[in-house]
Order: C-alpha cells, then sequence, then structure tokens
C-alpha cells in the first residue's frame, strides 16, 4: 500500500512540473502568434503613437521574459490576466463558461462510451457475420462524416422535420424564465434560485449536442473496442473459460476486463480530443460554452483567452492522464506488484548503498 501512495505522489509531483512546462509552453507559442493586439483593437487607422500607448497600458512593451515571469507568478496564484478587448478577468469567463461546456461534454462522452463498448462489443462476437460486416460500414461511414455535419444532420432531423428537438438557440430561448445571476452560469444558477422549468430547458437544449458529441465519438471508441475484443475473445484464456462452459455474458466479462486499459486510455484522448473541437458544437448550437469563447479570443488575438484556453484544455488533459495512471495501476494486479518490486529494490539498495 505504502508503494502504490509513494506512486500516486510521485505523479502528482511529475504532473506539479509539466504544469509548470504548460503554462510556459502556452505563453511562448502564443507570444510568437503574429499580428498585434493593439492594433486590432484600434483599428487600422491607429497611429504609432496610439499603437505605442496601448502597447505601454497592456503591459506588451516589456521585454518577453519579464512578461513570462510575470504570467507564471501571476498564474500561480489564478490571475490569467483580464481579456483585450472585454476587460473581464480571464479566470472570470472560464469559471461561467466551463460548466455551460460540460453540461453537454461529460454526457456526450459517457454516451460515446456506452454506444461504443455496445457497437464494438457486438461486432467482436459477431465476428466476419452479417452484423459484423453491417456495422464496418456504419461506423465507417460515421467517421467520414465531419462533426459540424453530423450537428446540422441532427437539428434538419430533430428540429426542422419531426419538430421534437428546440431550435439551436444556446442554452434557453426567449420564452423561457432568465434565473437571477448569482454564479453568472446560467447552469449553476438556475438550480440554485429553484427555476427548474429553465434548468430543464437548458437540458432540452444540450439535448442535440450531446448526441452530437455521443454519435461521433462513438464510431472511433467501437472501432478500438472491436479491435481488442476480437483479440480478447480468442486468447488462451477466454478460450478455456469457453471449453469450461461459461456462459457468454461471463466470457463478455473477462473479455472487457481484458482490455479496460486500452478503453480507459483512448476515453483520456477523446477527452482532449473533444474539449478542443467544442468551439465546432458551440458554434452550430449558439452554445455559450468554452469553446465558442475561445474561438472568439483566437480571432480577435485577445492574448490572455487564448493563453487561459491552452491551460485549461492543457490541465484537463494531464489531470486526465494522471488519474489513467493511477487507475490502471490500481486496477491492473501486473503494474501493481511492479510498483511494489521498484519500491523494494530502492530500499534495498538505499541500505546496501
Amino acid at each position: 500500500m505504502k508503494g502504490i501512495v509513494a506512486y500516486v505522489i510521485r505523479r502528482i509531483i511529475i504532473g506539479w512540473f509539466l504544469f509548470i512546462g504548460l503554462l510556459s509552453l502556452s505563453f511562448f507559442l502564443v507570444s510568437m502568434l503574429p499580428g498585434s493586439p493593439a492594433k486590432a483593437l484600434l483599428g487600422e487607422y491607429a497611429t504609432p503613437e496610439d499603437i505605442a500607448r496601448l502597447n505601454e497600458t497592456l503591459g506588451l512593451d516589456k521585454p518577453l521574459l519579464s512578461r513570462y515571469f510575470d504570467y507564471i507568478s501571476n498564474a500561480m496564484v489564478g490571475d490569467f490576466g483580464n481579456s483585450f478587448f472585454t476587460g473581464r478577468p480571464v479566470l472570470d469567463d472560464l469559471l461561467v463558461r466551463v460548466p455551460n461546456t460540460l453540461v453537454y461534454l461529460v454526457p456526450g462522452l459517457l454516451l460515446a462510451l456506452l454506444l461504443g463498448v455496445i457497437f464494438g462489443s457486438v461486432a467482436a462476437y459477431r465476428y466476419r457475420r452479417p452484423a459484423d460486416r453491417a456495422y464496418t460500414v456504419g461506423s465507417s461511414v460515421l467517421l467520414a462524416v465531419p462533426e459540424f455535419v453530423l450537428a446540422l444532420l441532427l437539428i434538419v432531423a430533430f428540429f426542422s422535420v419531426l419538430g421534437i428537438a428546440p431550435a439551436p438557440v444556446g442554452m434557453l430561448s426567449g420564452s423561457d424564465a432568465q434565473p437571477p445571476s448569482s454564479t453568472g452560469s446560467v447552469v449553476l444558477d438556475a438550480p440554485l434560485a429553484g427555476y427548474w422549468g429553465s434548468f430543464a430547458a437548458i437540458l432540452s437544449h444540450a439535448a442535440l449536442p450531446i448526441v452530437t458529441v455521443g454519435v461521433f465519438f462513438a464510431a472511433p471508441v467501437s472501432k478500438i473496442v472491436r479491435t481488442g475484443m476480437v483479440q480478447a475473445l480468442a486468447s488462451p484464456q477466454i478460450e478455456f473459460a469457453r471449453a469450461c462452459g461459461l456462459r457468454p455474458l461471463q466470457l463478455f466479462r473477462y473479455a472487457v476486463v481484458e482490455i479496460r486499459g486500452t478503453i480507459m486510455t483512448y476515453f483520456v484522448i477523446i477527452l482532449a480530443s473533444s474539449i478542443s473541437g467544442a468551439a465546432i458544437i458551440e458554434s452550430v448550437f449558439s452554445w455559450p460554452g468554452v469553446g465558442g469563447w475561445s474561438l472568439a479570443g483566437v480571432l480577435a488575438n485577445d492574448i490572455p483567452i487564448i493563453q487561459g484556453f491552452v491551460v485549461i484544455m492543457g490541465t484537463a488533459s494531464l489531470a486526465g492522464y494522471i488519474v489513467l495512471d493511477v487507475a490502471t495501476t490500481l486496477l491492473d494486479p501486473r503494474t501493481r506488484a511492479q510498483v511494489s518490486r521498484i519500491r523494494i529494490t530502492s530500499r534495498f539498495l538505499a541500505k546496501k548503498g
């Protein structure tokens, strides 16, 4: 147990240094972007004196290293600066918009995982039979469809034709009651103020974004599951279990356990990918989330917003990989034993030295 605790602490320490590296990378990469924020703010008719004055106000006239150390020291206390255009603190905008994105992204990814495991498992169980071939054709078509096209098709089908989904006008329509602002995020304000009708309207508007994310990522997840399950079902241990007369459900459970590490790793990968692709979904559905906010910041060359989004996206990926490392170690007896052996060997070498 001590070996596992030490392993988790080591991963957290490594994650902290990686976070510093992420902050540095986001600062230098964004600083290398072409264009001048001062020119973008003042317009094409701004004089050099006006641009120099605004650069001084924004702190952009300082040397690069001076700005870097200011950025790192401020980021350590949660200060990512203010937007050049709105003047609002970047952290405040992030705290308001991240819940708006999570309200459709988390259920969408869980839906993708559920659909991917079901369809991938069925295709593997019916390998090279008509069900598997039908799955191969369907998943190949889905993989070829871009995310925004899938979103538009769902809007046409469920809003325009069937009329069972609300219009893609954001989280609330004009007829829905706006809850009083306490946190700034409508997703949190509605249940806190007891506006359950507005909260239900938010979930209703989130249905199509959830389905879009779920269906879009279900295809690659199911491909990973199918490949892993085909190999697992043909492994000697599963063949032995089948020869012993175990029921198909038990065989399926053993096969899922064998590939769960692969599924967890791929889930973390699509988590990072879905956050970076949130701008597409939010543009199509007029959703006031972190993706659309960051896209507007990129188009306006708003450096603090771009840096804040890169840090949030990178931190989410980093946290996902740390959790994955720890979960894989705890779930797999082989890696648990390896961690314990490393600890015993280290103590032995320390005593010998």
